[in-house]
This record gives structure tokens, sequence and C-alpha cells, in this order.
């Protein structure tokens, strides 16, 4: 297969050396904004490199990753359907509802398909305790507690395109909370802290959060998420 990934920063780099290990893929097409970094990307897997995303996606690809900022992704969901490119994405689709159901509807237009990075559906735990609550065997749920805490937070620089903590980080909390009941949220409380580095007042993010959610059944569920637990 030929591979396009969008994006060669610290998770389309992972993406791409990923996929120049897989037997399946022979061979790799790299853009990003930064052109001097996906040079250097590319020369590391033996990769070709694209001096835009109109002529990657012009490459004549099977597939498309895209691992580039997040404001950028529902445009880039949109061209991928658009070029009849089924694609992976980093989460989240969009910074709104607006632009997340724009995505979503170029992509049912085209046909093609998506998948997002909730790769905690494929954790073996996870599933288990999928399966523990949808076959009964688990009994009623009444509680669910979430909890995401990263041991440092990421560069500064980052910060400001990421989304937010509550789109960036805490959105794999919701996805799996969703996905382990199968039920759906209907009332959110939420709040965040700032209190830690002044790098999260600066982008106008908090960089600790939590949230009481309340499902369709009334079960309740605590999440909470924090950049700073060096534990």
């Amino acid at each position: 297969m030929r591979i396009g990934v969008i994006g060669t920063g610290r998770i389309g780099g992972f993406h791409a050396g990923v996929l120049a290990r897989h037997p399946g893929v022979g061979a790799l097409v790299l853009a990003d904004a930064d052109r001097g970094r996906a040079a250097a990307v590319a020369g590391a897997l033996g990769a070709r490199v694209a001096p835009d995303v109109d002529a990657l996606l012009a490459a004549e690809l099977d597939a498309v990753v895209i691992a580039s900022a997040t404001a950028s992704h529902a445009e880039l969901i949109a061209r991928a359907a658009g070029a009849g490119l089924p694609a992976f994405c980093e989460k989240p689709i969009a910074l709104d509802v607006p632009g997340t159901s724009a995505a979503l509807g170029a992509v049912a237009r085209a046909g093609t398909v998506l998948q997002i990075g909730f790769m905690r559906r494929f954790d073996a735990g996870y599933r288990a305790a999928r399966e523990a609550v949808l076959s009964g065997r688990l009994g009623r749920l009444h509680t669910v507690r979430a909890a995401t805490s990263d041991p440092e937070p990421p560069p500064a620089a980052y910060l400001p395109l990421s989304g937010g903590l509550f789109r960036d980080c805490m959105v794999h909390d919701f996805d799996i909370v969703r996905w382990v009941t199968g039920r759906e949220v209907v009332e959110v409380y939420a709040t965040g802290a700032d209190a830690g580095p002044e790098m999260f007042r600066a982008a106008g993010d908090v960089d600790t959060a939590a949230a009481l959610l309340t499902l369709d059944d009334g079960t309740l569920v605590t999440a909470t998420a924090t950049r700073c637990n060096g534990a």
C-alpha cells in the first residue's frame, strides 16, 4: 500500500515510523507545513516528501493519515474524502460541533472510511470491561470513574494548537465511557483549573479538569484529567 501522512510532528512522526515498519506498506509520502521537519522524518524512514497537501493527495495513495494541528483536521478530513481516500485522523475531528458535523458529512457524501485515533478501544482491559458491562456479567452499572493523568505537560508550543485539555486529552475518556457502557451522555457539568505552569494560562487552557456526566440510563460518571501528575 501507498500511505500518505499529513503532519510529521511528535505523533505524526510516530505514525510514520510505525507505517514504515509495517510489511503491508510499500511506500510512504509525507507532508508538513514545516518542510524541513518532513524532510528529516522522511530521510530517517526512506519516505518521499510532498511539497504540500495537494501534491500528497494526488500521489496515487491508498489511504491517508492526518496528524496535523487540531484546527486543520476537519478540512483535511473533507479533502481526503473528496479525493476518495480512506483516512485515519488523530482526535479530535474539529474544535466545535459544526466543524465536526461538516467533516462527517463530507465523508458520508463521498462514501469513504474515516477512523479516529481512539486507541483505548483496542486495549485488552477496556475491551474486557465493555464485554463485562454489555453482557450483564458485571451487574447493574451505577457509577463510572475515569481518570487520565499525564506525567508531565506537553511542550508550550503545542498547547495553543491542541484544542485544550477537554478536546485534546479528556476526549479519550468521553469516548471510552460511551463505548464501554453503550450509553450516551445526556447532561454535563465541567470545570477546570490553571494553577500550574504559566504556559497554560498563556494558551487559554487549563492543566487540570473534572467533569460529571449523566448517562441516558441515569448512570453517573466522574472524569478527571491533569497534565501535571509526576507520579
